[in-house]
């Protein structure tokens, strides 16, 4: 929550009031206190990984790519197996530790904004991937709802994450959740979800 901005956060915690309403229970469950260390762990693989995956096709059109896949490739050439394989470790159990705290906490789902704040303004990015980037590395399935707009007329979402192999329930709940979300004002929701 720490990287999300003044206004995303506003707008979570008006989606979480929206959610208790209609009968949802919203716990507040402090996790990744090591967000820092997930994030090195999740770009070590990445950078291992994409650097493998283009061996042959970066040895040969290397001045065809972005610059920014040429310096991840690049990274990547400097990160050793062993360095890889510690990495996998690491997410392994993050991965256990965060199955470990939702059922400690008793939710059915994670919520969090999906972007640090409303979407960027144009094409050139897709803006910051760090609010998915846990839930991607842990490999929970995940659905991001349009949730309000922020002052610049841009939208701003709620990102709803699942249990492991659960993508049919995230959707199911999803759908509920969506409609609390944009239900008219002054019309009350119908039926109670979901722990989030």
């Amino acid at each position: 929550m720490e990287r999300a901005g003044d206004e995303a956060l506003a707008a979570f915690t008006a989606q979480r009031e929206l959610l208790r309403a209609a009968g949802y229970t919203v716990h507040e469950v402090p996790v990744m206190a090591d967000f820092a260390e997930i994030v090195a762990q999740l770009f070590t693989m990445n950078r291992y990984e994409v650097a493998r995956a283009h061996a042959d096709w970066f040895a040969r059109f290397g001045d065809l790519y972005r610059p920014e896949t040429t310096a991840a490739i690049r990274e990547g050439h400097t990160i050793g197996d062993t360095a890889y394989a510690a990495a996998r470790e690491r997410r392994e159990v993050f991965r256990a530790r965060l199955a470990a705290d939702r059922a400690a906490a008793g939710v059915d789902l994670w919520i969090a904004p999906s972007a640090t704040g409303p979407a960027p303004a144009d094409l050139t990015t897709t803006g910051s991937s760090i609010m998915c980037l846990p839930w991607s590395n842990a490999g929970l399935p995940a659905v991001s709802l349009p949730a309000g707009r922020a002052a610049n007329g841009l939208p701003l979402g709620l990102q709803l994450v699942g249990p492991p192999a659960a993508d049919e329930e995230l959707l199911t709940a999803a759908a509920g959740i969506e409609r609390v979300l944009n239900a008219a004002p002054g019309v009350p929701p119908r039926g109670a979800g979901p722990t989030a």
